[in-house]
């Protein structure tokens, strides 16, 4: 969803009937379907015929194209033309979306139920609740977490953006400033027209309009200070080629208010622009258009610049130092400048917080003392001043081949300079023996660790924390107070409770084998302690390698592991429970039985099936008791629920589950429990089922003989779809020498196999 400003345009013309009734109808359908959402609640009959009728009159108006309405206080335009006699439904739906200032809507298709809905209950809320919530722009986005992609590909909104809209009028020609603006950023200053160039001179010479064109500037660069920094040198650039004719009283009002404008930008970006004064693109008719403004900035302008850059970033960053000494390069008017700043800064609210104290602290030294000096030789910084006042372009040099040149560039790459890092840090945890700096260097190699893991260099972050972890002693002897060891868990500790491994496992989404096994490695190397984390992700991601490698690490994990499963038993997502079951099964072994016993009669019958599946798994005597126990005890509801999952069994650890249902469940008020473990015994097969399906053959009861017959005809149904040879000689055996009615059930199904009516 897009913001959009709006400019004044002529009378639209008139639409064609046909075009005309389609605005007509999908007005009357909204405003029918938005007046249902708001007086029934979802669900409710009159919802959901009001969304199927939007729905079909939706679909029918984009089967050609796309059905582009524009919103004006009082009417709609479809593809900006309006109905020459507009019915009462248009103005009211007009007026609905204008009040959420919406300014346009485009709809791909039909949609579904869903989409409108959404749509629509955001229609019923009141306008000062939207706004507070971001705007309707937000809400429909994908930051807006109410729609998904699907759903913003069928309905497109537009929102009216007021701000920009006032500043555009109080400015001039929108399409003026757009030409300005664009030969801004392109640096094609000289192909402005006079309109232009009148324009942008008025700009100048007014302080207010200079600063609302200011704030348009950067929204239109976004986030790049280095394109910003570009965009100012031009402007800069062209403000002293117009200047140049004025006299010195309002040329020097005009350079203070672009000096007013400069302290409103960033750290990052006043650093750039610092750093193009001298170079050939900041030169005007031979001056200097950077060093010409900048040095018009008044004391109280750097205060408020170095001021409010402290707020924004909650300290002082080296960026805002560098540009700080450009624009005092005076080391006793730095001092003087930074004391005005923390007086500046006490009074205000910033200044009263809690954080305010150690954060001025340290801003203080950065800006009072900031030199380059600890990493610049004095001969290489006397080359570096030369080569800064040579007007030569870098790019154009070509002394060097290009393979020494990649070579070059192969070192200072951001992935180089990783590895550096990572390896100076690596240095010093390996030489350092005082605690207290082996501490320091520690803290530092923890904040690499989480920057590591975030932007996926998962094995430079092994790395360090293998070096971090090996110095832990172990879990035999306690570490000493104020100990290299005791600094050690201290940092593991934090990196377990920080967000490492959220950043780590956010990895997996994407990443490859190589990146499941460093993921796996890191959990293990930071021990237990993240157990309770592992589970917490578990219960709430939906990814399924992430899911997959969280559970493999709790298994690693052993009791510990077990013990944060069972947190999950109680989770109100069926998928987590299902989880805690699988995890249960694979821990293997009797000690979750209580457990399992919960989950066996648990209302979702995937949590049943996985929960069986991990009673046979332990396959001992005491994991069929309880399961003998639940199916003994258990409603009939619950009873033919565990049934159906035991039927569904293919594993041959099945067998002896079946087998003891067979011989410990008293068929005379669980025969059909009987039935299933004989089902499931043909469905498995296997040499291992021919004897217990023989037995309940054989097994009969004079006085049920109903029942004897139904078990039999079962048991001889289940041992023809073994088809194991065993199995048939048991048939034949059966139909030439067992009983009547164990005849008859073995003739019956050897009568199936041989093809016999």
């Amino acid at each position: 969803m897009t913001a959009i400003t709006m400019t004044d345009a002529p009378a639209p013309e008139a639409l064609d009937p046909q075009r005309a009734a389609h605005l007509t109808d999908f007005a009357r359908g909204c405003s029918a379907a938005a007046r249902a959402v708001a007086l029934y609640p979802a669900g409710h009959p009159a919802v959901e015929t009001a969304v199927a009728r939007l729905i079909e009159t939706a679909g029918r108006v984009t089967s050609a194209d796309a059905f582009r309405v524009t919103v004006l206080p009082h009417g709609l335009l479809l593809d900006s033309l309006a109905p020459a006699q507009p019915d009462q439904a248009v103005p009211e739906l007009a007026r609905l979306l204008h009040q959420h200032l919406i300014g346009g809507l485009v709809l791909h298709d039909g949609g579904d139920a869903t989409t409108w809905q959404t749509l629509l209950g955001l229609l019923r809320r009141p306008p000062e609740e939207i706004r507070e919530a971001g705007g309707i722009s937000h809400l429909w986005s994908d930051k807006g977490g109410l729609t998904n992609e699907d759903q913003r590909r069928s309905i497109e909104l537009r929102e009216v953006d007021y701000e920009r809209l006032l500043r555009h009028r109080a400015l001039g020609d929108p399409a003026t400033l757009d030409q300005i603006f664009q030969m801004l950023l392109s640096g094609q200053t000289d192909d402005l027209d006079q309109t232009a160039r009148s324009t942008l001179a008025e700009i100048i010479r007014d302080p207010a309009k200079l600063e609302l064109f200011a704030t348009e500037m950067a929204e239109r660069v976004g986030g790049d200070a280095r394109a910003h920094a570009e965009t100012l040198l031009h402007l800069l650039r062209s403000a002293t080629e117009l200047l140049a004719d004025d006299e010195n009283a309002p040329r020097d009002e005009a350079v203070a208010n672009l000096a007013k404008m400069l302290t409103g930008l960033t750290a990052e970006t006043m650093a750039d622009l610092l750093r193009r004064r001298g170079t050939p693109a900041a030169m005007a008719g031979g001056r200097d258009a950077v060093q010409a403004v900048t040095e018009r900035m008044a004391s109280e302008d750097v205060a408020t610049f170095v001021s409010d850059s402290i707020v924004v970033e909650h300290g002082a960053s080296h960026r805002l130092a560098e540009a700080f000494q450009a624009l005092v390069p005076d080391l006793d008017d730095r001092r003087q400048m930074v004391s005005l700043v923390g007086q500046t800064l006490a009074k205000s609210p910033f200044g009263q917080t809690d954080a305010f104290p150690d954060i001025w602290k340290r801003a203080e030294t950065l800006l009072s003392s900031y030199s380059d000096e600890q990493y610049v030789h004095e001969q290489y910084a006397q080359e570096l001043n030369f080569a800064r006042a040579q007007a030569t372009e870098v790019e154009d040099i070509s002394d060097d081949p290009e393979d020494r040149i990649a070579s070059w560039l192969a070192t200072v790459n951001d992935p180089a300079l990783r590895s550096l890092d990572v390896q100076l840090l690596l240095d010093l945890l390996g030489l350092e023996h005082d605690p207290f700096r082996w501490r320091d260097i520690a803290d530092t190699a923890c904040s690499h660790i989480a920057d590591l893991t975030l932007s996926g260099g998962l094995e430079r972050a092994l790395t360090l924390l293998d070096t971090v972890v090996r110095e832990r002693p172990d879990d035999d002897a306690p570490a000493e107070t104020d100990s290299i060891g005791s600094f050690a868990m201290a940092a593991v500790d934090r990196l377990v409770a920080g967000p490492v491994m959220r950043h780590a496992l956010a990895r997996l989404r994407s990443g490859d084998e190589t990146t499941v096994m460093q993921v796996k490695q890191l959990c293990h190397t930071l021990g237990p302690g993240i157990v309770m984390t592992l589970a917490e992700v578990l219960a709430s991601e939906r990814d399924a390698k992430v899911r997959r490698t969280v559970r493999d690490v709790l298994v690693g994990f052993g009791t510990r592991g077990r013990d944060a499963v069972r947190q999950l038993l109680n989770s109100p997502d069926w998928e987590v429970r299902q989880t805690a079951a699988f995890l249960l099964r694979e821990f293997g072994g009797n000690e979750g039985l209580d457990e399992l016993r919960h989950l066996l009669t648990d209302t979702e019958p995937l949590v049943q099936r996985e929960a069986m599946r991990a009673m046979v798994r332990v396959g001992d005597a005491r994991a069929y008791q309880v399961l003998a126990s639940v199916l003994a005890t258990g409603s009939s509801r619950q009873r033919a629920a565990l049934l159906l999952q035991l039927t569904s069994q293919r594993d041959e650890q099945a067998v002896p589950l079946c087998r003891y249902l067979l011989t410990h469940l008293d068929l005379r008020t669980r025969s059909d429990v009987s039935v299933a473990a004989i089902e499931t015994l043909g469905v498995v097969g296997g040499e291992d089922t021919v004897a217990p399906l023989r037995d309940a053959l054989y097994r009969g009861e004079w006085w049920a003989p109903f029942r004897t017959r139904a078990l039999r005809q079962t048991a001889a149904q289940a041992l023809r779809r073994t088809r194991m040879p065993a199995a048939q000689q048991v048939l034949r055996d059966a139909a030439a020498r067992g009983a009547w009615g164990v005849r008859a059930a073995a003739q019956g199904q050897l009568a199936q196999m041989e093809g016999r009516p």
